[in-house]
């Protein structure tokens, strides 16, 4: 095993190094390339505090209006992230229509959400950082990026596979680190907030007077509480970066991160009684109460990536881009979970086990892609021709031991036999290495006001798995799959400021190639969708706004469902099916006011069964009915109240269904979030740039049941968080 392992580290560092060589060429002669007449430069590097963006690379690889881009697209900026007080990315896509935020509870490890019905979040392969996929790996080995060091995120919803390979249908979230940039503010502040948790970060850039090289370096100290008991967290955060400006042609920027976190986990199973349903005398958990155990409560993770994104121009119509990037992820989980088990009604007596998971991941993602810009009579096209290439190479560890009970009614804490779990022999002991390469092209066609979007990807995925903790049958798999995917777009830009559009894509995932069905066999089938989509965008004339309305139809073949619990068996549900209407706006209105408003109108089932699984009609676990949202901001300029900028928000999530089978119901919940900031300089001159934020979500500490699976595991939602913040920017 050790062999295989050092030889695959040894392939990813040579992918590394020709990747790296395969730019010296082009920086070499960069100079020289640059005598040549009548060709274009290089836009110089600026970053704009813009409140509502109007382009986007997240759905064609290449920079894009959103008003030309036929498909549904969120981009929440800097600027918005700001105003909100955003501390999460779960945060940070709450008033995004088609996104549940935070569905599988509170959990410090990751980011939980889905689109348009699907999971997309940390556990999922849809989450991407600068266009490139966060590194994968075990079940709790995956990577969390802190949202202070992002410039913007983008989501993509609906099958996005021609663009970003095998992903889960419901589409992708990109998250756009911080980099150089020319005029840049720098940032220091400090930050508390209502768990006793203390924060200090810093946002400095600068360059040479010849703007050749530009810098940025963002960094963040966390320490303190959560709003789970016996669950301090800690985080060090550091991003530098480098921007190379070989020539007015010729880019390099690199980008670096390192992230460290320490302490315990927020994430418990709680059992249904207390939560759910009450207790004795109406009893109700309080969602701090820890159920766990003390001294073995832990999540530890390291994190850190080193890449470049790359960008010449050629000549007037050839542009050479590539993006590269290394990430390693090493991880060690220690918590108690409940048994299947509810606790009992009487004497509150709830059944635990011990879990001890621990792991690390090497990722290597490239992203290489020539785009042509010109022109056939009236039609201007850009044609983009491309190749990426992931591998993935991670072990993962999880052991299961036993744990005393607990009474809900009263917990003590007993500890754990850590000897005995540490003696205990592995649940899975996984060697896995992944890899995928996917040839793409696409073509935007442009005449008159009618832009086309046409793509065609080509995916050769290869997994090599071993579990040594099984036997030989179940526990190796080598499979290498491949999938063919594509889409088309049409939309019609208006002089009234409308765009109606249409599109159609499909999608792949391969996930199910790691899994086994009941009596212990490969699954072969990866999950298949396709999705159809028609809508209409709004850019009002004279104005920073833009309004999305947009149905769809998603399909998914292969839907997998577990029938085995322990060890994890699964079928594959023939057909599931989402349907809805989405609605969002963002716009800046009169009397500096400022608008989020979002609705969406979810329709799923399972639509085709097999034996085993659940049944046809049944609506698909934890996905609600209908998402609504809406925030305003009101800025105050000038009078008594100048310098005085007030922001409130109300979000709304329809009863769920916690299970396919639909016999776990969830209640709605709506929740309060607000946010109030005033410049300082208004009381004291001296005080130019100095700034205090005060922020809270759930201001209303609405206690309330995010997800519940099985009678002994349920979780709630985040309760009340409130944070004060002072800032001083120049």
């Amino acid at each position: 095993m050790q062999t295989s392992r050092t030889s695959d580290l040894r392939s990813l560092r040579r992918f590394l190094t020709i990747g790296l060589m395969g730019l010296l060429p082009i920086t070499a002669t960069a100079q020289q390339a640059d005598m040549a007449e009548g060709v274009v430069t290089l836009e110089p590097l600026q970053i704009v505090g813009q409140k509502i963006a109007t382009d986007s690379a997240a759905g064609t690889r290449v920079t894009t209006a959103l008003m030309d881009t036929p498909q549904s697209l969120s981009v929440i900026t800097r600027s918005e992230l700001d105003t909100r007080g955003v501390q999460r990315l779960t945060d940070a896509v709450a008033y995004t229509a088609g996104v549940q935020s935070d569905f599988q509870g509170v959990d410090s490890r990751t980011d939980s959400f889905k689109i348009r019905g699907y999971d997309a979040g940390g556990f999922s392969n849809n989450v991407y950082l600068d266009g490139l996929r966060a590194p994968s790996g075990g079940q709790w080995t995956r990577a969390q990026f802190d949202v202070f060091g992002l410039e913007r995120v983008e989501v993509l919803k609906g099958p996005s596979a021609v663009l970003y390979g095998a992903v889960s249908p419901g589409g992708v979230v990109n998250s756009v680190s911080k980099r150089p940039g020319i005029g840049l503010p720098q940032t220091v502040f400090a930050q508390a907030d209502s768990h006793g948790s203390l924060e200090g970060a810093f946002d400095v850039s600068g360059g040479s007077s010849d703007r050749t090289l530009l810098h940025r370096v963002v960094g963040l100290v966390r320490d303190g509480g959560s709003e789970v008991d016996h669950s301090d967290l800690r985080r060090l955060f550091v991003a530098p970066s480098l921007t190379w400006n070989i020539s007015k042609r010729t880019r390099l920027t690199f980008l670096t991160q390192y992230q460290k976190d320490e302490g315990g986990s927020t994430y418990q199973f709680l059992p249904q009684t207390g939560t759910l349903k009450p207790g004795t005398n109406g009893f109700q958990l309080d969602p701090s109460t820890f159920l766990g155990e003390p001294d073995w409560n832990l999540f530890d993770r390291t994190q850190y990536g080193l890449g470049y994104q790359f960008e010449h121009i050629l000549n007037s119509t050839l542009t050479l881009r590539q993006n590269l990037r290394y990430a390693y992820i090493d991880t060690e989980y220690r918590g108690i979970a409940g048994t299947p088990a509810d606790a009992n009604l009487t004497t509150g007596s709830y059944n635990r086990r011990s879990i001890w998971g621990y792991g690390d991941s090497d990722n290597l993602t490239i992203d290489s892609h020539l785009q042509a810009k010109f022109k056939t009579g009236k039609i201007a096209h850009t044609l983009l021709g491309g190749v990426d290439y992931i591998h993935s190479d991670w072990v993962h560890t999880r052991v299961v031991g036993t744990a005393s009970p607990i009474n809900i009614y009263n917990p003590v804490y007993t500890g754990v036999n850590v000897a005995a779990i540490k003696a205990t022999a592995p649940q899975s002991d996984l060697a896995v290495t992944e890899q995928q390469t996917g040839f793409y092209a696409q073509e935007q066609a442009v005449l008159g006001k009618f832009h086309a979007t046409l793509g065609i990807r080509h995916d050769l995925y290869d997994i090599d798995y071993t579990d040594s903790a099984t036997s030989a049958t179940v526990g190796k798999v080598n499979q290498s799959p491949e999938a063919t995917t594509w889409r088309a777009g049409l939309i019609h830009s208006m002089d009234n400021g409308l765009a109606p559009f249409a599109s159609y894509a499909t999608s792949f995932s391969a996930d199910p190639y790691t899994l086994h069905d009941a009596n212990g066999k490969p699954l072969t089938s990866p999950t298949k969708s396709e999705q159809f989509e028609i809508g209409v965008k709004y850019k009002p004339a004279g104005s920073n706004a833009l309004f999305t309305l947009s149905g769809f139809r998603l399909v998914e073949q292969n839907r997998l469902f577990r029938v085995i619990p322990t060890p994890a068996r699964y079928n594959q549900v023939s057909e599931a099916t989402t349907q809805g209407i989405e609605f969002e706006g963002r716009a800046e209105l009169v009397h500096d006011l400022d608008l989020i408003a979002t609705y969406t109108f979810l329709d799923s089932e399972i639509s085709k069964t097999t034996t085993g699984g659940p049944a046809s009609g049944n609506r698909l676990a934890a996905v609600p009915e209908h998402i609504a949202s809406l925030w305003l901001t009101q800025y105050f300029k000038t009078g008594t109240l100048g310098g005085l900028t007030i922001g409130a928000g109300v979000r709304y999530t329809g009863e769920t269904f916690g299970n396919d089978t639909n016999t776990i119901q969830i209640p709605e919940f709506t929740l309060f979030d607000a946010s109030l900031s005033y410049d300082l300089s208004r009381l004291l001159p001296s005080a130019a740039g100095a700034s205090v934020r005060l922020s809270g979500t759930n201001l209303a500490d609405k206690r309330y049941v995010a997800s519940s699976t099985a009678p002994g595991a349920a979780w709630y939602g985040p309760s009340r968080s409130v944070t004060l913040s002072l800032r001083y920017v120049w």
